[in-house]
């Protein structure tokens, strides 16, 4: 668990999207609106539980996997 392991307190900072924070807020509230279909674009759904399985898929790039979304 990243939390017990002292990383819950670590920022992700993404640098490869053109446009900044500006862009990104746009696109989320896009997404938010529901004016943007992304189901397509997930090909497997974890329970957070199995997020260790989620993981090794996605590495290991099995499984036609594209996108993996992890729910709580």
């Amino acid at each position: 668990d990243a939390f017990a392991a002292g990383l819950g307190d670590h920022k992700i900072v993404t640098t490869l999207c053109p446009g900044g924070k500006e862009r990104m807020r746009r696109l989320m509230e896009t997404v938010r609106r529901g004016r943007v279909d992304l189901t397509p674009l997930l090909t497997h759904t974890f329970a957070l539980d199995d997020i260790t399985d989620a993981y090794a898929l996605f590495g290991d790039r099995k499984d036609g996997v594209l996108k993996v979304a992890v729910r709580p």
